[in-house]
């Protein structure tokens, strides 16, 4: 008599499944750190120039110079890019769930993922691009006023590329995730 379905709590499929949400979880997560880090990197080069165009009297949007008029110079600009990158760091996170979740889909997984890991590199990219250009434009109104932005501007290049470097590494890792996550399932299609 073959056992009813309530005593096989799941089967092979939903083990490996399992199995492989835990594997993959640590590069998930490392995706997550790695584009948090690239944001920040470029946040801290948008608070020298801002603070540099704060120091020089320079004029500011409605958003920004209300938080400085309210906090003071130093705490207004730091809760600018913090309020910027709490946006980031949400949007990021249901985009790195999404990922997560498209893992498990079955048959249609890889579709999903990919389009996922996709759609988490683009934003990623357009909001450090976008992010960039800001500090660009910050630099370029603080050249045309003549104060001076070489250390505005070396901060740019060094947390640029600290940020490009940690772009490259989360794409990096995120294919590392789907090459495992698709042995894993090729595993389990070979023992069924």
């Amino acid at each position: 008599m073959p056992l009813s379905p309530i005593f096989i709590p799941f089967d092979v499929t939903n083990l490996s499944i399992r199995k492989s949400l835990a594997t993959n979880l640590r590069e998930h997560l490392t995706v997550y750190v790695l584009a948090s880090f690239s944001n920040i990197f470029l946040s801290a080069s948008q608070y020298l120039a801002i603070s540099s165009a704060v120091a020089s009297y320079l004029p500011m949007d409605p958003g920004t110079a209300a938080l400085i008029t309210s906090y003071g110079r130093g705490p207004g600009i730091v809760l600018t890019i913090v309020v910027n990158s709490l946006v980031f760091q949400g949007i990021l996170a249901v985009l790195v769930l999404t990922l997560v979740l498209s893992s498990s889909t079955g048959t249609g997984w890889r579709w999903a993922y990919v389009f996922s890991g996709v759609v988490i590199s683009g934003f990623i990219g357009y909001w450090l691009g976008t992010k960039f250009l800001s500090i660009l434009d910050w630099i370029s109104t603080l050249q045309n006023n003549r104060v001076d932005s070489s250390n505005t501007y070396t901060g740019l290049f060094w947390f640029g590329l600290a940020s490009t470097i940690c772009y490259v590494l989360m794409i990096l890792v995120l294919r590392r995730s789907y090459g495992r996550l698709s042995e894993r399932y090729w595993l389990v299609k070979q023992t069924l």
